[in-house]
């Protein structure tokens, strides 16, 4: 199990899929959120209603 798990996180790895986009900074303000203000991740949803 822990052979088949390494040898795909060094295919990730090997091929740049794993690698870490550049992080932006989006202000959301007021906006609704959910969850701690101090989350290590934050995603946003953005919805079009036409």
């Amino acid at each position: 199990m822990i052979k088949k798990l390494l040898i795909c996180v060094c295919a990730l790895l090997f091929f740049g899929i794993a690698q870490a986009e550049e992080r932006i900074t989006i202000p959301i303000g007021d906006s609704p959120s959910k969850g701690p203000v101090d989350a290590p991740v934050t995603i946003i949803e953005f919805i079009d209603f036409q």
